[in-house]
């Protein structure tokens, strides 16, 4: 009898469990929730389609107040399920960073799922990389930007995640320009070490030892992020189609072996950039990029390097805007100001009352550009 207690009592437990992990429960926050009927109202019966993904379409919409959102409706095919959907919602709810997606509400309507999320109007980074062509500064500001939004995972989330899909097309851009990353469907913990039969993510962005290990750590999104840079520097993508598909990283590499960055660099930028900066942005990107992971940096020290690179383009462009000056004023004294681009970094972290604090203090130095710097 007393066995027979303790077994029901421990499938109540785990039944509980597991109620906590994918039921209503674990969706029962701060953020809104949508009925069907009302996702067909914002979206005009999901009249405009913005994207597909492997959860489902992403349709456009205005819910009552004007404001205008994304609609992410899973699809009955979709790849994803109940529990990558539960997954996303649940991480949304909790964690709050300037550099990541907002959800300003869900769906769980008997069979229909769905995420609402902040509108974001210029799309991906990976459509500005193959399309319009980005200035070196836009494309140095949206790279701090998302590596901030990683960092957050790995350092202001309690406990730590991992994103697990870090790539360009999950880097999305509002009207500002401004970097936000995107899907967490497949983001876990990192103090959960559990391996498992199926390696996740996009190929060309996952890290080679996760296909050794089954598991992915916070130099798993190093290695992605990695390839988004050299994306953000080449202008290419993640595969090159040549004679035979080749990597980024590897094609990179090939041309940087000959100390020649102008074959490297996007020819659409015509050559309007500190040298310095690039050189180091690439070297960055192979370094986070390295086989081994103990060879690669950490986010928080990408921050600070990120920073760095912007330092020297900062300083190229109040170079030119002084000589400018210079000439069409005779050479007069000049008494120029400088804003600095993100005096203002958010720290709006709230996850289970744990603070986030930045490892790093960065300060602004204007450097000029003086050609490559010694490796």
């Amino acid at each position: 009898m007393v066995v027979i207690v303790v077994v029901v009592l421990f499938c109540f437990i785990r039944r509980k469990g597991q109620d906590d992990l994918y039921g209503d429960s674990s969706l029962q926050l701060e953020s809104r929730r949508f009925t069907y009927e009302e996702l067909k109202m914002i979206t005009n019966n999901f009249e405009r389609v913005l994207g597909r993904g492997g959860f489902g379409y992403v349709y456009d919409g205005f819910i009552e107040d004007g404001t205008q959102v994304a609609v992410k409706l899973r699809s009955h095919s979709s790849s994803q399920g109940v529990k990558e959907f539960l997954a996303e919602a649940r991480i949304l709810t909790r964690i709050h960073h300037k550099n990541l997606v907002t959800m300003i509400g869900y769906c769980k309507d008997g069979e229909y799922l769905a995420l609402v999320y902040g509108y974001m109007s210029e799309g991906t980074l990976h459509d500005h990389i193959e399309g319009q062509c980005l200035s070196w500064r836009q494309r140095l500001r949206i790279a701090l930007e998302s590596a901030q939004g990683i960092e957050y995972f790995h350092k202001g989330c309690n406990p730590p995640l991992v994103h697990r899909d870090v790539k360009a097309t999950n880097i999305l851009l509002n009207a500002k320009m401004e970097a936000r990353i995107a899907d967490f469907g497949l983001s876990k913990a990192l103090n959960k070490h559990v391996s498992t039969t199926t390696l996740v993510g996009t190929p060309w962005y996952v890290d080679p030892e996760d296909q050794a290990t089954m598991q992915a750590t916070a130099k798993s999104n190093v290695y992605s992020f990695g390839v988004v840079l050299l994306e953000i520097v080449t202008g290419k993508p993640a595969i090159l189609q040549e004679v035979a598909p080749i990597s980024i990283i590897q094609w990179a590499r090939q041309h940087m072996s000959q100390g020649n960055i102008e074959s490297v660099v996007d020819a659409r930028m015509s050559g309007i950039y500190d040298v310095n900066s690039v050189w180091k942005v690439v070297e960055i990107a192979l370094k986070c990029t390295e086989y081994a992971s103990t060879q690669r940096p950490t986010m928080t020290g990408l921050v600070v390097q990120l920073q760095e690179c912007i330092d020297l383009e900062e300083g190229r462009t109040l170079e030119d805007a002084n000589d400018d000056a210079y000439s069409s004023r005779g050479g007069d004294n000049l008494n120029l100001t400088y804003d600095g681009y993100f005096d203002n970094q958010s720290i709006d972290i709230d996850q289970n009352n744990t603070a986030f604090q930045p490892e790093h203090n960065v300060k602004r130095v204007l450097a000029m550009s003086t050609g490559p710097i010694a490796r």
